[in-house]
């Protein structure tokens, strides 16, 4: 079964039939768009592939429409914060979202963390829920869930 007929049987378990469910590469051509920027929503709840090798296939990032990465490039054999950054960039300003990531995306050096620290000082990510082993069918490695919102925090006050 593809992974837009799995989202597809999702909507209809959790009583919403007409949600929807289009085929495509999420990060190469996005199918959420208004005109020519993406489609923002108040929620985004995600399981992208884990560790996906192949994430900048048929995608330049430097050179991103979207502005997804503004943050830094995920490494190319790591598309783990691709995802992420994705779902960020298609939150509306107060918008929160949901993600589940494999385990390694809290220890991972160079590229990931340059990500994972702007995310943090920023504001961006929230909170992280590290989910047991086994939780789903694939993969081994532990998950962890990242919970990120775009509403910043009121800018620091100045103590007197």
């Amino acid at each position: 079964m593809t992974t837009a007929g799995l989202a597809r049987m999702n909507m209809i378990l959790h009583d919403f039939p007409t949600a929807n469910i289009l085929s495509g590469n999420t990060l190469a051509a996005p199918k959420f768009k208004n005109g020519e920027q993406l489609r923002t929503y108040d929620y985004v709840v995600a399981n992208p592939p884990f560790s996906d090798k192949t994430w900048s296939t048929g995608l330049t990032p430097s050179a991103d429409p979207f502005q997804r990465f503004q943050w830094g490039e995920p490494p190319a054999k790591q598309g783990d914060y691709a995802y992420l950054l994705h779902i960020i960039r298609s939150l509306k300003s107060a918008g929160k979202g949901a993600c589940i990531l494999p385990h390694g995306v809290l220890f991972r050096g160079n590229a990931e963390a340059v990500i994972r620290t702007q995310l943090v000082r920023s504001g961006y990510l929230k909170g992280i829920i590290g989910l047991p082993a086994n939780l789903f069918t694939a993969p081994a490695s532990p998950p962890a869930s990242s919970s990120s919102t775009r509403k910043m925090p009121p800018p620091a006050r100045a103590s007197s």
